[in-house]
């Protein structure tokens, strides 16, 4: 990607100072620093994609931010809002997954890998929610749409990874990973066991999850659409 651009270098320095907010309790810094973690990476994107944004990675990215600055602002904004954000964004995200799919030849271990790891990823996503406990039907319906888009996206971030030795395929399985162990560690802190060290873990995470969806689109073959430029 080039030599190191300011951008870039104010994205490292925001996250390294978002983390150091949250581990010593310095609420204010955290205000400060935390708005600045994604327009600084998405201005790096920019400056590398200028002259051919993706929309829809623009709108996922904004999403993202939408819902991290509601959560900075009032942690404890309905639920379902935040939610919204993030499954907007994680829709757009398998979205491309699905275009980046690399045929395969179907065989029996193939197919046999790949439902194991559907039922175990399905086991441990009702498990969670299982241990939310929901207080009404509408919010376990919610929790589940939401789990079951981080199964899709971690399935086919798999896909990709072990049938396209590419460094598309590579960024987008570490960031379907990050998005995956940010959103259940922030389950948690937030629904299950209040520890600190599982907020740490949500929060870096989150942070990593972004240079990796950046880093992402950046070497990601384009293919053309009505809406990039």
């Amino acid at each position: 990607m080039g030599k190191l651009k300011p951008a870039i270098g104010l994205y490292f320095i925001s996250s390294i100072l978002v983390l150091i907010a949250v581990v010593f309790n310095l609420n204010e810094l955290e205000q400060i620093a935390k708005p600045i973690v994604i327009p600084s990476i998405f201005f790096f994107y920019l400056q590398h994609r200028y002259k051919r944004v993706n929309w829809w990675f623009s709108i996922a990215i904004l999403a993202c931010f939408v819902g991290d600055m509601i959560l900075l602002i009032d942690p404890e904004f309905e639920i379902l809002w935040i939610i919204l954000c993030f499954f907007i964004s994680y829709a757009i995200l398998i979205k491309f997954g699905i275009d980046d799919l690399v045929p395969q030849k179907l065989t029996f271990s193939n197919i046999g890998i790949g439902v194991l790891s559907v039922f175990f990823l399905l086991f441990v996503i009702l498990s969670i929610i299982d241990l939310i406990e929901p207080e009404t039907t509408e919010r376990y319906i919610m929790f589940l749409f939401y789990g079951f888009s981080l199964l899709v996206l971690t399935v086919i971030s798999l896909f990709n990874f072990f049938s396209d030795a590419s460094k598309a395929a590579l960024y987008f399985s570490i960031m379907a990973l990050c998005i995956v162990i940010s959103d259940v560690f922030y389950s948690f802190y937030h629904f299950i066991e209040p520890i600190e060290m599982f907020n740490y873990i949500n929060i870096f995470f989150q942070l990593a999850t972004y240079y990796c969806m950046v880093s992402y689109f950046l070497v990601r073959i384009e293919k053309p659409t009505k809406f990039n430029r």
